[in-house]
């Protein structure tokens, strides 16, 4: 029996449980009321200036590193840069980097470390083989608990292929299934000619792991992998441009973007694939085709934003919430920016239920009436009515970010990342314990 479920996702890549924070009924009249923010006060230029309270005060690490002035981050120091990260309690997390050559290798690796000191170090502690040749496969590590853990891969270049892989031992030893899942999903529309099935994303909800393939087939299995089963996804998925799996601890959704450019989105009722019962409203720019979403193994709710961190930062945007597997949706932020809020470009954010009303942390990049910048992390208990600044520091246009994520005893960590200059790459180099 699975006891512990946490994955690893690709920024892609974020379920109520663990007793972090009670359920409501979503009724909050007040969700779309205007966004308002503590006044700023930026003459001292020093880092979280405009903190006006809330968990991170005060805690700053006597270690921590320095970013832009902010002095509470505690460095990620691995072999090799990471891109992945999740965390089982404040001090026991797991990141992983991204695939790589070793010399006369004909497979790449990927390499998973390990902290049980709340980040000072972190050994690796497993190598994996991914038994994926293409240099430009993508592949995913998903550690579902400290024993079990589980990789897949994709690549579509001249010959399509993939691999997926479990240990249960921490990753010292790993089976191979990908005969298995290929055999599961080979016969599949669009899946046919090819040695085996590039697997682009892995879920796990309850006692049930979820792969999505190309072609946009399906394949679960119920028996932590030994035996597996297509499932056929409803048309206008399976014919989508993109496609996605959004898992929480309670529910798995299938996102994918319509032909009208409205966003879809499909809930598992245990036997089918049906449409949520709520309606997304538009987007202010009235396309959700761009629209990004986090979920959390450890969080009931789903976080939409229809704007990227990056592109079009002049844009009006929308973000809304919804903590029931989309029987209900609320507004967080929306408006043009400037107006209703100062949010520069939002790059994670998290949705749960608390108190009778939604809730939410958003981390990202913020303005002030002068128009400067600053990398800053909110958060709201009364479903986006007022908000309150946890942290803030100096933005200097250095593809900086901040994610979120909650490991299994509720507290919230915020892990420092950095992208390329097409701000795709992502790479991990601090982090530090939001809520204890």
């Amino acid at each position: 029996m699975r006891l512990v479920k946490v994955a690893v996702l690709s920024l892609s890549c974020l379920a109520l449980g663990c007793g972090l924070f009670p359920s409501s009924s979503n009724q909050n009249p007040g969700s779309n009321a205007p966004v308002t923010y503590p006044p700023r006060s930026r003459s001292d230029g020093g880092p979280d200036a405009t903190i006006t309270g809330g968990p991170d005060l005060g805690k700053t690490p006597t270690d921590a590193g320095i970013h832009n002035g902010a002095q509470r981050w505690i460095p990620i120091q691995t072999s090799y840069p990471v891109t992945k990260c999740t965390w089982f309690s404040t001090s026991y997390g797991f990141c992983s980097d991204a695939p790589r050559s070793i010399t006369n290798s004909s497979s790449l690796f990927v390499d998973v470390f390990q902290t049980a000191d709340g980040g000072h170090n972190w050994p690796r502690i497993s190598t994996i083989d991914t038994g994926t040749s293409a240099s430009n496969a993508s592949v995913n590590v998903y550690v579902l608990s400290p024993s079990e853990m589980w990789f897949i891969s994709g690549s579509l270049g001249v010959v399509q292929a993939g691999s997926i892989g479990h240990s249960i031992d921490g990753g010292k030893n790993w089976a191979s299934l990908t005969s298995t899942v290929s055999a599961a999903l080979i016969s599949a529309s669009g899946d046919g000619g090819v040695s085996s099935v590039p697997l682009w994303q892995l879920a796990a909800v309850g006692e049930r792991i979820w792969l999505l393939s190309e072609g946009g087939n399906l394949a679960t299995s119920l028996d932590n992998g030994v035996s597996w089963k297509r499932v056929v996804p409803p048309a206008n998925f399976g014919a989508s441009s993109s496609r996605s799996l959004i898992a929480t601890q309670g529910n798995l959704l299938l996102s994918f973007p319509t032909t009208n450019n409205s966003l879809g989105l499909l809930r598992w009722n245990g036997s089918n694939f049906l449409s949520v019962e709520g309606v997304l409203p538009p987007s202010s720019a009235g396309d959700q085709t761009g629209t990004w979403w986090r979920s959390s193994p450890n969080l009931d709710g789903v976080f939409f934003v229809d704007r990227g961190p990056l592109p079009a930062w002049a844009s009006p945007f929308w973000v809304y919430a919804t903590t029931d597997g989309g029987a209900t949706f609320q507004q967080l932020l929306g408006g043009n920016l400037g107006i209703s809020s100062s949010v520069v470009g939002l790059s994670d954010g998290l949705a749960f239920a608390a108190s009778g009303s939604l809730a939410a942390y958003v981390a990202g990049v913020f303005s002030d009436a002068a128009n400067s910048r600053y990398l800053e992390i909110h958060s709201t208990s009364d479903a986006g009515k007022t908000w309150s600044t946890l942290h803030s520091e100096p933005y200097q246009g250095d593809h900086a970010y901040i994610s979120l994520a909650v490991d299994l005893n509720g507290a919230v960590h915020a892990m420092h990342y950095t992208t390329d200059n097409l701000g795709s790459a992502i790479s991990y180099d601090g982090h530090y314990v939001l809520t204890q």
